[in-house]
Order: C-alpha cells, then structure tokens, then sequence
C-alpha cells in the first residue's frame, strides 16, 4: 500500500517533518501553493539564550498570490553572512558542531536562486543520517490540475498511492468518504517530540533538526521515537502539535 505525503517545503526543518519522510513512499513537494513569509518555508526554528528564534532568509515577493515554486532569494541581501553568523553563535559551543558545522556552513553559504533549491539542499545532511528512503517529486511537474482537498486526492490517484498520510490538521478539512470512495485511506500523521540535551536552560520542542544534530546528532532512533514503529502501523504517531504550526496538507 504506498504510502504518499503531500507537504510544503521546509527550510531545515522539525523532526515532525523528517518522519514524515520515513513514513512515506513518495513525498510530494507542495510547491503549487501561495508562498508565505510567516510560515517556515524560508524560516528555521533554532534555541538561543532566551529560547527560541526564528532563522530567515529573505524571499523576494512580487506579488500576495505568489506561489512556492516561483519564489526566489532576495541575494541583494547579505543574508548568508548573517544567517551563518547566528547558527554560530547559537551552536558553536554544542558538542557537536565542529563534526556537522562545516557541511551546514557550506549549504548555507553555497550559491542558489530559488526557495526550492535552498529548502532541498537543506534536508540533504537529514535523508542521509536518517537514511530516507522515499521518492520525491514536486507537485508541479505532475499533470494534474485543480484545488483544495479534491487537489490532494488526485495526487494520490495519479501517483497510484493506496494511503495518504495527512498532517493532524487535515481532519478539519479532508473529505474521507471522497478519499475512500477512490481506494485511498486517509490516516493523519501527530508527533511526540523525543527529549534530548539542549543548551539555553529547559528543553524546547519543534526545533529545526539543526538542534539536535548540533547538540547529540542526528539519531534515527531517536527521531523514530515520536511514533510507533513504522513496520508496526504506518499511519502510526501520537502526540499534539504545538499551537501556532501551521495546518499543512
């Protein structure tokens, strides 16, 4: 039964996120849908002194409609000096930033055009301690065409996927009986955060990865531990989101 995820890209993002991944057999890159500089596609969640702050990189938007895949960097910017400078500053005492800091630093400072180009390199040190096996494809190279819920299920038709693995917040708008009347069941993906060593006082959850590879690598296991095994039940997970993500597909 393949498993399909459908989501908007993230810069470096939550571990939610990356088990996502390991759930899925094919994950969709949502990259059809209106970009928003509020929510984390160009803005990473990291821990500092007085918790947690926002890590961004400017977009250029020249208009409110304007979609994922057309988003590009604002270079004008000097935002790699900066950016760098922070994971740093924050990161730079974690006991393992010299072992991963330098590959970070090189996808932060390596020049890119496009949202998507710097949202995909900035899982690439992920898929591969995680070892992520899925296949991915961007929603707009697919001929299908539409909006909304009926949007989603025409993915997973057209990619032949018998389960669609939702964010928790798709409960408020899917339509199950249209999923299930075209063969796809419908089950919503929730995540336990696992707790690890932080710096900066008490433990934060809904971090970037960056955190935890910084602070004790980037355990498998470890990310595993925010829902079930996936051998035991794919649509698996527990736990809630925290208040303020984003509802995504």
């Amino acid at each position: 039964m393949p498993v399909c995820v459908i989501s908007q890209p993230r810069f470096f993002p939550g571990l939610h996120y990356l088990h996502r991944m390991l759930a899925a057999d094919i994950f969709v890159i949502f990259d059809t849908v209106q970009f928003s500089p509020r929510h984390e596609e160009n803005r990473a969640k990291l821990k500092g002194p007085r918790g947690a702050q926002w890590l961004t990189v400017p977009m250029r938007q020249s208009h409110r409609e304007q979609l994922v895949r057309d988003t590009h960097i604002d270079n004008a910017q000097p935002w790699q000096r900066q950016v760098m400078a922070t994971v740093s500053t924050l990161y730079s005492k974690a006991p393992c930033y010299k072992a991963y800091g330098p590959e970070i630093m090189h996808i932060l400072e390596a020049p890119r055009e496009t949202l998507l180009q710097l949202d995909e390199a900035s899982w690439a040190p992920a898929l591969r301690r995680l070892g992520v096996t899925c296949r991915f494809v961007r929603a707009s190279e697919l001929p299908v065409a539409g909006r909304g819920p009926g949007l989603l299920l025409d993915i997973c038709t057209h990619l032949g996927c018998e389960t669609y693995l939702s964010g928790a917040f798709g409960r408020e708008y899917l339509d199950l009986a249209a999923f299930a009347a075209r063969g796809v069941t419908v089950t919503f993906h929730e995540y336990t955060y696992p707790v690890y060593p932080q710096r900066f006082g008490d433990f934060v959850p809904w971090l970037s990865y960056l955190d935890l590879l910084f602070n004790a690598g980037l355990d498998p296991d470890l990310v595993r531990t925010g829902g079930t095994p996936l051998s035991a039940a794919r649509p698996v997970l527990s736990g809630p989101l925290p208040a303020g993500t984003r509802g995504e597909p």
